[in-house]
């Protein structure tokens, strides 16, 4: 079969699926429609990507036999979230699901045994795996090129004003659930499983419109010995930020460093002394989109597992429950009481 044979159906359609439609357009994609509550905004969206099918009755989209991939971009609430996931199950559709998988690991959990039970595969829209420039990082981690890894850090900061969103920061858990969950799911990509985490967090009570913390530092141990150092900090009113998708990386090894964004990478080596600028087509913002959902698609036409499935990324979620947690008692939290807490037995 080819990417065509997949037909896409997304359900809802905010702000971010915009983005979705525009990578999937990119790349070729067929996208067979999208559901959403609200009759104006899907007006607009039927309108402006052409799209065939435009519901408020999003079981509808997903008993339409075109669909085999829905894309949920819905708000991550479990009592959103788990119905649809339940009810696509039912019909076999594979499931693609925007971060964070939910902010709260035992709601993640139902969501991702739900899938299991019902035998329909679960990938999370994880991008920030996906971004092209990271992607370009990755050799040079894993070939030795800067000696034995012991060091990340991720750094993203800006002034960001959601008092105009209906949802988007009106949980008690804001920028560690779902900002910091792209670095926590990147870093779990590049150096595996976590043993501890320790992390400090707050707000600024000026950021109008949000409930929860709007800034954090969390600092990770991983069991190969990495330490990660991802901060996040969506109330820097400074004259040089790092905002989302330029924040700042850093990995160190015993004989180099690799520094850059999604827009840029330098890999300086000592043996041999060199820099290095790896080259890279596209940027996070649509490209990242694109590659999520072809790889996807490419995997399950091909009965290959996937990156970012539902299962592994509970221990990216396990990283936002463990920092609350840890932010919350003023100590390290571990790994292990955070999965058996929710009932998770590796």
């Amino acid at each position: 079969m080819s990417r065509q044979d997949w037909g896409i159906g997304l359900i809802g359609l905010g702000g971010i699926a915009n983005t979705h439609l525009q990578a999937y357009l990119n790349a070729g994609l067929k996208v067979v429609g999208g559901a959403d509550v609200d009759k104006e905004r899907l007006r607009l969206m039927k309108e402006r990507w052409e799209l065939s099918i435009a519901t408020t009755n999003w079981e509808e989209l997903v008993d339409h036999p075109d669909v085999r991939v829905l894309d949920i971009t819905a708000p991550h609430k479990k009592e959103i979230r788990l119905p649809i996931v339940e009810y696509a199950g039912l019909r076999k559709k594979a499931l693609l699901i925007q971060k964070p998988l939910c902010p709260y690991l035992k709601d993640a959990k139902e969501i991702v045994d739900t899938a299991e039970r019902l035998g329909v595969p679960l990938m999370v829209n994880q991008n920030s795996v996906f971004v092209p420039a990271f992607q370009a990082m990755e050799p040079y981690l894993r070939n030795g090129a800067i000696g034995i890894p012991y060091y990340c850090q991720i750094e993203n900061r800006n002034w960001v004003d959601v008092s105009a969103h209906s949802w988007f920061g009106k949980d008690k858990r804001w920028v560690t659930s779902d900002m910091a969950i792209h670095h926590f799911a990147l870093v779990h990509h590049w150096f595996g499983v976590w043993e501890t985490i320790y992390a400090q967090m707050g707000r600024d009570p000026s950021q109008n419109g949000v409930v929860g913390d709007n800034w954090s530092v969390v600092q990770i141990h991983f069991q190969n010995g990495v330490k990660a150092t991802v901060i996040n900090n969506w109330a820097y009113r400074g004259h040089r930020p790092k905002p989302h998708s330029r924040e700042e990386i850093i990995i160190q090894g015993d004989r180099g460093v690799i520094s850059g964004d999604s827009e840029e990478i330098c890999v300086v080596t000592t043996d041999p002394p060199a820099r290095i600028f790896p080259q890279f087509q596209g940027k996070w913002f649509p490209d990242a989109f694109a590659n999520v959902m072809t790889h996807f698609i490419d995997c399950l036409d091909q009965g290959k597992p996937f990156l970012c499935s539902g299962r592994d990324n509970l221990n990216a979620i396990a990283m936002i429950e463990g920092a609350y947690l840890s932010a919350e008692e003023g100590r390290s939290v571990t790994r292990r009481e955070v999965m058996e807490k929710a009932g998770i037995n590796d």
